[in-house]
């Protein structure tokens, strides 16, 4: 593939309301067909993403979106020695708006990431009956993916698509050893996936430049995996002057050049899991109303600055200032008996402006399903009622892990057959039947699990070991299971042998 088709993507798309309800009418018994109405959108790049994820690149900071007064003023002419002349004259100044950002899109980003993220990736045998070999591979293999810092990569790469929309995890080999990296474009990667007609991801790329000192960029990298190779190719920073270059850039070589050889990457799949989100960031919902809170507290801001402080009024001929503060404010005042000096009556517009911002407030968590913590009067809640209190986030959480389920499963695969190869296991990893899923987090009190499972097993409707394994993701480890039982068995070997003690005592 030739590198101008390498470094393809489609962008992210809003949708403009350009020709809604405008297909005419139909009359007749007879049904009309079906209209032709092309859908007009506007592009988002995931520039765009970090300039509303950033509060200093909000549009409440664009002149163009929000602009400075210009405010005329009349002022006097004076000679070359400074006299005045008697004439006036007028000039144009620019007076600076109070400009207020606010970091929604980050606490968005962060509660979405902890119920996404909270909890453990859990696995599970797809087995009745697992064998004793089967689950010593399953414990060794939970080690490994935390020892491996799996948690990690799986938290960046969310990170990076509710961030930026799209993310990878790529899984490589180095000297014999199973490492990863993740790739987003908050590290300045794009991303660029190509898959079948089947849906397999067949070829994967990113590109990055090399800056210096002073952010210029000096080499732009384009790093290719296919099924068997890993590709690294290098922009030419030559400017394409000769005929030949024109020739080699209209077949698709596009200034690129082949920075080392080609090397084999050891998997027998493209070893990249590959998450995109269409809807974008994921604060995309509540962007309009994050720009129009900023757009009224800015305003009510402005407003406050005009008349929150007191206008005075003088009404007389022989009203002279004597003293002022710091700021200009007037303390002393000369005046005759017959002058009036006093304080206008402020205009109030904080209670409509109150209202608005309530409203924007309310929904811009509404809409991306974000739960600000009530304050509580009492003391601990019950699991059911912080539930009931978490159910928007909950429920963006229980989607979040359907959602990203596909990109679960390929980092499990990438991670058990690098990890195979280091652990010369690979045959045992990947026949192993592990199922993993997201658990969404939500607030509880770990004392009340850990009480119900007490319960269960004591009613005998859940085992022992059953239990230790839900308790192992916040008490224990993971193979605690396996000490239990050899402290049982100590214990009863300990007491056999007082038992024939003690009979040896007794004859």
């Amino acid at each position: 593939m030739k590198t101008k088709y390498i470094k393809t993507k489609r962008p992210w798309l809003k949708i403009k309301p350009t020709g809604y309800m405008r297909n005419g009418e139909a009359y007749g018994s007879s049904l009309p067909n079906v209209p032709e109405d092309n859908v007009i959108y506007h592009i988002i790049s995931q520039a765009d993403f970090l300039r509303e994820l950033y509060p200093s690149g909000h549009a409440i900071n664009s002149e163009e979106y929000y602009p400075d007064i210009w405010k005329e003023e009349t002022y006097e002419i004076t000679d070359e020695k400074g006299n005045p002349t008697g004439k006036q004259g007028t000039r144009l100044y620019k007076e600076l708006v109070p400009r207020y950002a606010f970091a929604f899109q980050r606490v968005i980003l962060v509660k979405q990431l902890v119920h996404l993220c909270g909890n453990d990736i859990q696995f599970e045998l797809n087995e009745d009956k697992p064998s004793d070999s089967q689950e010593q591979t399953f414990s060794f293999i939970r080690k490994g993916w935390f020892n491996k810092d799996m948690e990690v990569a799986f938290y960046e790469a969310a990170k990076s698509v509710k961030a930026t929309g799209d993310g990878a995890f790529v899984g490589f080999m180095d000297n014999g050893n199973f490492k990863w990296k993740t790739l987003s474009y908050l590290n300045g990667d794009t991303l660029y996936p190509h898959y079948s007609q089947s849906g397999k991801l067949e070829l994967f790329a990113r590109s990055y430049s090399d800056y210096d000192e002073t952010g210029t960029s000096i080499t732009e990298w384009l790093e290719v995996w296919d099924d068997t190779l890993f590709y690294r190719f290098r922009r030419n920073g030559e400017k394409k002057k000769t005929i030949m270059d024109r020739i080699t850039r209209m077949l698709g070589i596009d200034g690129y050049s082949l920075a080392e050889e080609p090397k084999p990457h050891g998997f027998p799949f493209v070893p990249v899991a590959y998450k995109r989100d269409e809807n974008g960031a994921c604060w995309s919902d509540s962007q309009d109303s994050i720009d129009g809170y900023e757009l009224s507290f800015s305003q009510m801001a402005q407003n406050n600055q005009a008349f929150g402080f007191p206008i005075m009024y003088l009404q007389g001929e022989n009203i002279e200032p004597m003293q002022h503060d710091l700021n200009g404010s007037i303390k002393v005042l000369q005046m005759g008996t017959d002058d009036k000096a006093g304080f206008l009556d402020q205009p109030s517009g904080s209670e409509s402006f109150q209202r608005q911002l309530e409203f924007f407030y309310k929904m811009i968590y509404e809409q991306s399903f974000t739960v600000i913590p009530p304050e509580l009067k009492s003391g601990d809640l019950p699991a059911a009622a912080l539930k009931i209190l978490y159910s928007p986030a909950y429920e963006k959480a229980m989607n979040d892990a359907q959602e990203y389920q596909p990109f679960l499963k390929e980092m499990v695969n990438i991670f058990l057959f690098g990890y195979g190869m280091e652990c010369e296991r690979t045959i045992d990893f990947t026949s192993l039947p592990l199922v993993p899923w997201i658990d969404p987090y939500v607030h509880v009190n770990n004392s009340a699990i850990v009480a119900d499972l007490a319960i269960g097993v004591q009613n005998g409707f859940i085992s022992r070991k059953a239990a230790s394994k839900k308790v192992s993701s916040f008490y224990t480890d993971t193979g605690d299971w396996d000490q239990i039982i050899k402290e049982r068995k100590q214990q009863q070997e300990a007491d056999l042998l007082y038992q024939m003690e003690m009979n040896n005592t007794n004859q």
